[in-house]
């Protein structure tokens, strides 16, 4: 007989039977399948009891995983459920796990028929997949659309979680993205790419942390991952519950949320190695009780990305090193069961020493300039969301403020006259938004949303020209833009398993410029106002259960603006239109039903795109803002995951992609190419994921393989640049020891140094080839803890 232990220091004096009160409250667990008397392991670690087991051979008793918040005893029902196994809280301090037991006969009267054990309790039903994202709180079963879903323990979080938006590019199918680096590029879905370069326009998607909103006209702020326990992409346009910028459609990053009642302190420490070039990063994650109804959850990180190009005009090596620093806290405070308050913020600075582009054709990781192109970007974030359920629907309040700096620094050096010579952008973007809504279900009307936002984005941009120790302005821009909106969507059940959803947004925008010369002041349109409707439409079929096919009709749209075009006293101010978005999607998804072993679906989608706004650049290198025409892109994609085992997951997901200008606008004309810039032909990724126990000890080993097909970098020479036609491949494993893990991971096994993106340097682009290849291959070896 042997006894499992809670974890040190757990006080002995209050356990199982001696507290009622403790075997009553629930707790959070996340018991992983395995064998039982593992699964006993941490069940005790985590519950803070001792259990008591007489039967060695538990070793060979297989059980699914617990998760969730249970009391201990029907944990432990729900935990020996099938198993042959039943408990008893002895009046001491343990629990006993022992055989179950038959019915024992009667000595007065004859033996009775052989008795059957009693039943053991069912194992509870996997719980349905909820999409947040559509506001209506959606199971993944009754969602007339394409959206994709990506769930992360916290071992699997720190792994990745330094990555950031590179984990969600590399997880999830149907993003793309520009290679800038680290806090400064654009990420598009479902193959809605405008252009290649920053600039001042509104992003084609919405990204959002929780409820905040994170961009509106800056690049992606590619936050660290860690705690982050869910992200969902729903492809677009979702103009109806998102309005202005959700072009290509919305990703929602859920982060883990503070606990009551419970401290946690876990973290993670690794060193990398890119060539011959050593990286390192560290994070903590801790839960802290505040009171009885309040607790806050801090995430804290550094991360150094080791740098893998050589400057041969300047004999530097390794020149593009990026240093990242964040945190993220929120305070959790339940006033009562119905009603909760979320405060917190986000923040994180990203340092790049310089560009990761390499010039020439050849595939070596070298270029030649003449001063450092650095690059910051310090993003900062503070929100508060009220979450209240009023007996007939759910209330939902969000408001956050913005505040994000982005400083960027091209060489503008003469190879012939080889004097230094820069261009600055200094970009400070700020965004306050809110949001209110109520969401609730009954009826005919399976789900419904009604809500009003308001979002304030101001965004100032100074450019400079001149030496790198002073250089000279040459404009200072103020663009504001108010966006008032009041929005509704509803899903109604007509006929058997035939449901209707329809809905619509009406906003409000009004835009507001400022520009100014070194000469004399800009005049021009002070305000721009205008109104827009924003519809939608689906019908879904559901034939059998696990099963939906549907159709759906959704627009989208972007306000237009006014830039400073020239330089000096030849200046000039001209208006760019809005562009429209209008897309017609037909799908099929299957295995939405919970716990299906093989799920998977196909989709196609029809966008016309009218009046492509594109941020771009001159042939000197300068950049502005021009309408490209009208276009069609055309959008097929298939998925498909098995699970053959209880402990292995198989996925595989492919896209075929048609983007052109069939009307450009008279600048583009005579393009060549019109194919849209940046989003890849075609593509594919096949992934597994194997969980086995060796001993005691549970693992884990995931591998990928992809590959990206051909894109161009932009419209017209001589900027209609090739790129992509890549693989990209990865390989990791874990080891679980209980309260701590051992992992490894290798990107980029092949080490190809194919070029993901033409682009560095605006400058010198027109002048030559410029290629972003992959980042060599990688290893990192990570330690995680949880005490």
């Amino acid at each position: 007989m042997f006894r499992i232990w809670a974890t040190a220091g757990a006080p002995f004096a209050c356990m199982l039977a001696a507290c009622p009160a403790q075997a009553a409250e629930k707790i959070d667990f996340n018991v992983p399948a395995g064998s039982l008397d593992m699964a006993l392991v941490r069940f005790a670690t985590q519950a803070k009891v001792s259990i008591e087991i007489g039967d060695p051979s538990l070793r060979s008793v297989r059980v699914r995983a617990l998760q969730g918040h249970h009391t201990v005893r029907d944990g432990l029902r729900r935990l020996l459920s099938g198993t042959g196994y039943e408990f008893r809280i002895l009046s001491g301090q343990v629990v006993k796990i022992m055989p179950r037991r038959h019915s024992r006969p009667s000595a007065q009267r004859p033996p009775p028929e052989p008795a059957s054990p009693l039943p053991s309790p069912p194992m509870p039903p996997p719980e349905p997949i909820v999409v947040t994202a559509t506001k209506q709180n959606t199971e993944l079963g009754d969602y007339p659309g394409s959206v994709h879903l990506a769930e992360f323990d916290q071992a699997q979080s720190f792994r990745l979680g330094s990555k950031g938006s590179e984990m969600l590019l590399t997880t999830l199918p149907n993003l793309a993205s520009t290679g800038l680096g680290t806090g400064r590029n654009k990420i598009f879905i479902r193959g809605i790419a405008d252009s290649s370069f920053n600039g001042q326009t509104q992003s084609t998607i919405s990204q959002y942390l929780g409820e905040s909103r994170l961009i509106y006209s800056a690049p992606d702020p590619d936050l660290a991952l860690y705690d982050v326990e869910r992200v969902e992409v729903v492809e677009g346009p979702q103009g109806t519950l998102y309005g202005a910028g959700s072009l290509g459609g919305v990703i929602r990053i859920s982060p883990r949320s503070p606990k009551l009642g419970k401290t946690e302190w876990a973290g993670s420490t690794a060193v990398s190695l890119t060539g011959n070039e050593i990286g390192g990063e560290a994070a903590i994650v801790g839960n802290i009780p505040v009171s009885d109804n309040s607790a806050v959850r801090i995430v804290g990180y550094g991360i150094r990305k080791p740098g893998y190009i050589d400057d041969l005009e300047r004999g530097l090596g390794d020149i593009n090193r990026t240093a990242i620093s964040g945190l993220r806290a929120t305070l959790r405070l339940e006033a009562s069961d119905d009603l909760s308050f979320d405060l917190g913020v986000v923040g994180q600075n990203t340092a790049s020493k310089d560009g990761q582009y390499t010039d020439g054709s050849s595939s070596g990781l070298t270029r030649k300039s003449y001063v450092a192109q650095p690059f910051d970007n310090d993003y900062r974030l503070a929100f508060f969301t009220v979450r209240a359920d009023l007996g007939a629907f759910d209330l939902v309040s969000n408001t956050s403020y913005t505040d994000h700096a982005i400083d960027t620094v091209f060489d503008v050096t003469s190879p012939t006259e080889r004097v230094p010579l820069v261009f600055k952008e200094d970009m400070n973007v700020s965004l306050l938004a809110h949001e209110t809504r109520l969401s609730g279900s009954g009826g005919a009307i399976s789900s419904w949303v009604v809500g009003v936002s308001a979002a304030r984005n101001v965004n100032h941009a100074s450019r400079f020209l001149g030496s790198p120790d002073d250089p000279a302005i040459l404009s200072v821009g103020r663009s504001e833009t108010l966006d008032l909106a009041g929005f509704g969507e509803a899903t109604a059940n007509i006929w058997k398993s035939l449901s209707v959803t329809a809905g619509g947004r009406l906003s409000y925008v009004r835009q507001i410029d400022e520009f100014k010369a070194p000469v004399e002041a800009i005049k021009l349109e002070p305000s721009h106002s205008s109104f827009r409707l924003l519809p939608t439409v689906a019908i879904s079929w559901k034939p059998v259960r696990g099963i939906i096919a549907y159709y759906r009709y959704q627009e989208g749209f972007r306000p237009g603006a006014q830039q400073l075009v020239g330089a000096g006293t030849q200046t000039m101010v001209q208006r760019f239109e809005p562009d429209e978005i209008a897309t017609s999607e037909v799908g099929i998804r299957f295995g939405t039903k919970p716990g299906a072993r093989i799920s998977g679906g196909i989709s196609y989608a029809y966008t016309r795109w009218s009046n492509v706004q594109a941020d771009l650049i001159s042939h000197e290198g300068f950049p502005y803002v021009a309408n490209l025409g009208s276009g069609l892109v055309k959008y097929a994609s298939a998925d498909l995951a098995w699970r053959p085992l209880d402990n292995l997951n198989l996925e595989a997901s492919a896209f075929l992609n048609s983007s052109a200008l069939d009307r450009p606008s008279p600048a583009f004309a005579d393009a060549l190419e019109n194919d849209l810039p940046n989003v890849a032909d075609s593509g594919w990724k096949i992934s597994g994921r194997f969980e086995p126990w060796l001993g005691e000890t549970s693992l884990s080993v995931d591998a990928a393989i992809g590959y990206v097909g051909k894109s161009q970098l932009a419209i017209g020479a001589p900027f209609d640049r090739s790129q992509g036609k890549y693989l990209y491949t990865s390989l990791g494993a874990r080891a679980d020891f209980g309260g701590w893990g051992l992992s490894i991971d290798a990107e980029n096994l092949l080490d190809s140094r194919a070029n993901r993106f033409s682009y560095g340097n605006p400058f010198s682009l027109a002048a030559g080839e410029q290629r972003t290849p992959l980042r060599p291959r990688t290893i990192r070896i990570g330690v995680d803890a949880r005490f």
